[in-house]
């Protein structure tokens, strides 16, 4: 007898109920006792999964559809995009998807129709319980090329600077004990960056790594060793293969702080055609003083100078609060525009915590008052470009989301320092030349609620670039303000205004335009 429960849950802006059925094979009847399980499983699934499917037809009219300061051009534009979010919370299986894929019509230029796609994923899945698992994790997002071609305030004005990228993870991994004296952890993993972009923009990376430790929570004292090695390839440049081996002692006087000292050898082929080997060195600290505050910071010697990651995140029963700074390696075509950012989702999800501790139910709420917000749930710090050989960056983020009874307001802020890392490298990219570029920008979402079926909002947004090389700058300031109204149980309608400047030593310009949206949860 084999029972499967089978649960869909209907998204929209009440709370949502499950539907379950039950699939039986085999023959005869069920025991009162397996019955019983079934309904327990099923329940499990219900409190653990969440799909919710949603379709949104929406229409912009702008007054400058190709973004130029000489040839402004008119224009409707047209977007239908259906989209998926599910999450999972429990089980073998764990993570979110949120994937849409948007078909846009061009009233005046036809010929420009195209399909566009959005992906924000993270997956986990337990292959053979309690030892072998494969995590997975996947993008795809409308990019700029180069940080001082053309910048779009909207993915539908489409522009010769922009192009839609595509990069997955995958990583299978055991971990275990040996004979209940240290654990092991060993995986592979395979990443790979795809862009529209012919010239470069595309990037494989592969690698593998295992690490061995004590792992006695009550101990005072524990060890670690790590070894890895990672091999990294660009459509236009070249590959390049990095060795590492650390030890790690960590000292926890506290059950809430753990200090911790690491030392051992690298070599790579980043700085020079052939191996090159030093020593690498460096601090830890972990406090974790309650559930709602967290403190990470890691500091190391590396071959290209001094490393250092720093994560500090507290919340309390409206609010969320974030701030990060890392400087390391960027070894993938994209990573120039990436960090480790908080997404919206992540702000308002911590936010919600106290009011809602069922996570599903707490990721249904955070998705409806993104709606509100018309912002994308998986939507990232702005700025980035695309770039063909390996690159060492430095960036700075500041986020903060303040849920109060009829107000919403999400603050973020970011400084990011980019070079290239590989001087050997010959190809030409927006870090050729011993080129450094700074990137900066902030956004400010505020949402009001005017009634319990209508929400305003006002998002305002500006990324700025400078480069060294020529002193070039771009500068784009985008502010959008939108009435959002629930028509019923299942459905919304949003009227807004947006209005765009660009300006700077490239591509100037100023555009308006008015948006209206349906969208429809099932």
């Amino acid at each position: 007898m084999l029972r499967i429960p089978l649960t869909l849950r209907c998204g929209g802006s009440r709370p949502t109920f499950p539907v379950i059925g039950v699939l039986t094979i085999g023959m005869g009847m069920s025991s009162p006792m397996v019955h019983a399980q079934a309904q327990t499983e099923a329940s499990v699934t219900a409190r653990t999964l969440s799909i919710t499917p949603e379709l949104s037809v929406s229409q912009t009219l702008t007054d400058n559809g190709r973004l130029s300061s000489s040839d402004r051009q008119a224009d409707l534009i047209t977007r239908v995009s259906p989209t998926l979010h599910v999450r999972s919370n429990g089980g073998r299986i764990q993570g979110f998807v949120d994937y849409s894929l948007s078909g846009l019509i061009y009233a005046k230029s036809s010929a420009s129709n195209t399909v566009q796609q959005s992906l924000n994923a993270d997956v986990k899945a337990e292959a053979i319980e309690n030892f072998a698992y494969l995590k997975a994790t996947a993008n795809i997002s409308q990019q700029n090329i180069s940080a001082f071609g053309i910048q779009s305030p909207d993915p539908s004005l489409r522009t010769a600077n922009q192009t839609e990228v595509s990069t997955f993870t995958l990583e299978p991994y055991i971990k275990g004990r040996l004979a209940n004296v240290a654990s092991y952890d060993a995986r592979l993993s395979y990443s790979a960056t795809r862009s529209g972009n012919q010239t470069f923009g595309n990037s494989t990376r592969s690698g593998a790594g295992v690490r061995v430790g004590s792992d006695n929570s009550q101990a005072r004292i524990n060890w670690a060793v790590d070894a890895s090695r990672e091999t990294t390839g660009f459509s236009a440049g070249r590959e390049t293969q990095s060795d590492l081996a650390t030890g790690s002692l960590i000292f926890s006087p506290t059950p809430d702080l753990q200090l911790t000292a690491r030392g051992g050898r690298e070599s790579n082929t980043i700085a020079s055609i052939d191996r090159q080997a030093s020593n690498t060195y460096g601090l830890g600290l972990r406090w974790t003083p309650s559930p709602r505050t967290s403190v990470s910071i890691d500091r190391d010697q590396r071959f290209f100078g001094s490393s250092h990651s720093v994560s500090l995140l507290h919340r309390t029963a409206r609010t969320a609060w974030a701030f990060s700074d890392l400087r390391n390696v960027s070894s993938d075509a994209f990573g120039a525009s990436r960090g480790v950012p908080l997404t919206e989702f992540d702000l308002l999800f911590l936010t919600l915590t106290s009011r809602f501790p069922d996570p599903i139910q707490r990721a249904q709420q955070a998705l409806i008052q993104l709606q509100a917000l018309g912002i994308n749930p998986g939507a990232i710090a702005q700025g980035g470009f695309l770039t063909d050989a390996v690159s060492l960056q430095r960036r700075q983020e500041l986020s903060a989301a303040l849920n109060g009874l009829r107000s919403n307001l999400i603050l973020s802020a970011f400084k990011t320092e980019t070079r290239r890392l590989d001087a050997i490298s010959a190809v030409i990219d927006p870090l050729s030349a011993g080129t450094v570029i700074r990137q900066r920008g902030f956004s400010v979402a505020l949402s009001h609620r005017l009634t319990p079926e209508s929400t305003v909002n006002l998002i305002t947004t500006q990324t700025r670039s400078t480069t060294s090389l020529t002193g070039a700058t771009t500068n784009l300031l985008s502010v959008t303000s939108t009435w959002t109204s629930r028509l019923g149980e299942r459905t919304h309608v949003s009227l807004g205004a947006r209005h765009a400047v660009s300006d700077g030593d490239t591509a100037p310009y100023t555009e308006s335009a008015l948006i209206g949206t349906f969208l429809m949860n099932f």
